[in-house]
């Protein structure tokens, strides 16, 4: 079905002299409402009447009703650019000065889109009867993230824009937003957002960006859910049927929760197919993606005067840290390896009864990179690995007591805080000569001040 507007989305002066808004209107919540609910179910929307021409189109014979345009599910629609033009959202006193807000009869109403034009770059109707749009807003000039001495995170660290999903048919109509890359990681970027729950019809849509040239994008889901679609405009809009958000109760709060689950995704192209898993499509899960994203750490002080056998040392050191992060190891053990153990065993136990005890339970440490500043003291970066979250780029320091090289007490304290165990006392987060300033610097880029 092809969508069209004779006249702009702008608005139009009545006999008062005042612009009337009727193309504000629709560029706001109510045009995604308008649009989806066009697809899902079959509304046509027609030629905009001005007061001065409405008694004409009155008089005009009706025409004879022609037979809805067939959409194919995999090629673009014949008139894509012709479904809404561009949503022109010019601010004026529907949107606030930031074109964020509409005027309504209770107050201020919000759209998570702004007043940004959008450009429609997806349409297709699937096989079960869903209708599903995608239109594309405005690319931002700078991406979001730090910048700090000189480097920036590379373009897929942080979305360039935002894209506008929506979902009509079977009784459903809801609209979503997408993150949009500028450059995706690989030429490959996907995200998943839950529509359809409030009319008790949950699906999961798959948004995903693709290299020039791809012909297919499947999506996979665990329980066997499948689609797939081919893309238009390097964006494919795929979905499976999902699941009612499951509401948590904590005290006198209650939120609702809506995790997708994995899947697997396959772009198929000119190289043949590329199956990945969600985690694979630029994500943090994925080590060269990170490194990408993540400033390079504070340098370590410079060397000292070294031990006697440096290589010893350190191995001596790690194994140390080994033995403090791995929770089956005794409590009694904690004096072998620390300078000074008070208060770590009451931190333990807070945190074993705490909300990240299965955090604590799974972790590693593993030191990445050292350096002795002394015979008797070493500076370390080291990484903790568990099953829920990950911390990079933490700082231990560690000495030479007795002969035996043991982890200093502010080192496993700092951890041991972040996971709600206090070890009480006097410790301290341990950074680097220059971290400080480093923080400070990425702080005063991405707040402008």
């Amino acid at each position: 079905m092809e969508i069209t507007f004779d006249e702009p989305l702008v608005g139009e002066p009545d006999d008062s002299g005042r612009e009337r808004r009727r193309g504000r209107w629709i560029a706001g919540v109510a045009a995604a409402m308008l649009i989806a609910a066009a697809g899902g179910v079959g509304y046509g929307i027609g030629r905009s009447v001005s007061t001065d021409d409405a008694g004409a189109a009155a008089a005009e014979e009706p025409a004879a009703e022609e037979p809805a345009a067939e959409v194919s599910t995999t090629d673009p629609p014949p008139a894509t650019t012709a479904i809404v033009g561009e949503l022109d959202s010019t601010s004026d006193s529907d949107f606030g000065s930031d074109g964020s807000t509409i005027s309504a009869s209770g107050g201020a109403g919000w759209t998570m889109f702004g007043g940004q034009p959008m450009s429609p770059v997806f349409e297709r109707v699937t096989d079960d009867g869903y209708t599903l749009r995608a239109a594309l807003g405005e690319p931002w000039e700078t991406s979001f993230g730090p910048e700090v001495d000189g480097w920036q995170p590379a373009p897929w660290c942080y979305e360039s824009a935002q894209i506008r999903v929506a979902l009509g048919g079977n009784g459903v109509i809801d609209v979503g937003s997408a993150p949009w890359y500028r450059e995706p990681y690989n030429g490959r970027a996907t995200s998943v957002v839950g529509l359809g729950a409030i009319d008790g019809a949950p699906r999961w849509v798959v948004v995903a960006q693709t290299p020039p040239g791809t012909t297919s994008v499947t999506v996979t889901f665990g329980d066997g859910s499948t689609d797939t679609t081919a893309p238009q405009n390097d964006i494919a809009v795929l979905t499976v049927p999902g699941q009612m958000p499951a509401q948590v109760d904590e005290g006198e709060s209650a939120y609702l929760v809506n995790s997708p689950p994995a899947y697997d995704i396959a772009f198929d192209g000119p190289e043949g197919t590329i199956a990945l898993d969600s985690d694979a499509v630029g994500t943090w899960e994925d080590p060269v993606f990170r490194a990408s994203c993540e400033p390079p750490p504070p340098a370590l002080p410079e060397a000292g005067e070294q031990p006697a056998d440096p290589a010893a040392a350190e191995a001596e050191i790690a194994a140390a840290m080994t033995a403090l992060y791995d929770s089956s190891v005794l409590l009694d053990e904690d004096v072998v390896h620390l300078d000074d153990p008070t208060g770590v065993a009451q931190a333990r136990d807070a945190v074993a009864e705490g909300s990240y005890s299965n955090e604590a339970t799974t972790s590693v440490a593993v030191v990445e990179e050292l350096v002795f500043t002394s015979p008797t003291e070493a500076w370390f970066r080291y990484r903790i690995d568990t099953d829920g979250v990950g911390l990079a780029n933490r700082y231990g320091i560690a000495v030479q007591v007795d002969g035996t090289w043991k982890i200093t007490r502010s080192t496993l304290c700092q951890d041991l805080a972040m996971a709600g165990g206090d070890c009480g006392g006097a410790w301290e987060t341990i950074r680097p000569p220059g971290a400080d300033d480093m923080y400070i610097e990425s702080a005063e880029n991405v707040t402008g001040d």
